[in-house]
């Protein structure tokens, strides 16, 4: 297995921000950590507007990336995982302030207490937002065997077609997992792009199948956002995968395996 340790050095820093829930108390489901108060969103709406920066969803982000168009000067992306119902009023409030988004939809929680309501979807798609898809039920998609692994890929850019009634072309790894195999089977399922985690910035030779973001955590400041914003803050995302990456998913699927010798039935739970 090649992996690699260092990190690139050519090319300025591209913020692409992640954000889970935008609320003033979790949703049904999600951390405290992974959600950003309602002030503290729109400080941060207001402090990416004044950036100066032009806002891309990530399948024109990897589009640029791949020579395919023209990366503006300065980009910026903001995306949302996960999918709940105080993703649209956010998408709305970005969308005032002439800013672009990408929210990346776990199907399995469409229409349930964990997740967006279809009135929720047809709202993201009324103001714009760029949607893709997140797996069916948000698993670390390297500890799955391949099979298991190319369903909740495949299975769930159906499922948000469905829902939508068109093509869904982005994708996005849960809890920023994937390696080169789960990689394949995104570009097999017939995406153009898909977004990791790394909390690093991304840059024009970021892999368009593994574009870097930065997670915005509930207690992120305004200093470090107006660095991030900045193009610093953060290291630039590395071009292969690091070995402590490698070493964290393989010490992952031993856990993984013993819990399926141990515990048999809790493999079976959907």
């Amino acid at each position: 297995m090649s992996v690699e340790q260092d990190r690139p050095s050519a090319g300025a820093g591209i913020p692409v921000l992640l954000y889970h829930s935008v609320a003033d108390a979790p949703p049904p489901g999600q951390r405290q950590e992974f959600t950003v108060t309602l002030a503290a969103f729109a400080e941060h709406v207001a402090m990416i507007a004044a950036s100066g920066r032009t806002a891309m969803t990530i399948t024109e982000l990897a589009s640029a990336l791949n020579g395919q168009r023209a990366l503006p000067e300065r980009p910026v992306a903001v995306t949302f995982d996960d999918g709940f119902d105080d993703t649209p009023p956010a998408v709305s409030q970005l969308r005032a302030a002439g800013i672009s988004s990408t929210v990346y939809v776990t199907t399995g929680n469409i229409g349930t207490p964990r997740g967006i309501s279809p009135a929720g979807l047809a709202a993201l798609v009324g103001d714009g937002a760029e949607l893709g898809a997140h797996t069916v039920s948000h698993p670390h998609l390297d500890e799955l065997p391949a099979r298991a692994a190319a369903s909740e890929i495949g299975d769930s850019r159906r499922q948000l077609e469905q829902h939508l009634g068109g093509t869904v072309a982005t994708f996005a790894y849960p809890h920023g997992d994937h390696g080169r195999r789960v990689r394949a089977a995104v570009v097999a399922a017939g995406f153009t792009s898909a977004a990791a985690v790394k909390n690093a910035l991304s840059h024009r030779g970021d892999d368009p199948f593994a574009i870097a973001r930065w997670t915005v955590m509930h207690d992120a400041s305004s200093e470090q956002l107006a660095r991030i914003l900045a193009g610093e803050g953060a290291p630039l995302a590395w071009a292969r995968e690091r070995y402590r990456t490698w070493a964290y998913r393989e010490a992952r699927r031993i856990r993984r395996r013993i819990r399926s010798i141990t515990s048999p039935a809790v493999e079976q739970r959907p």
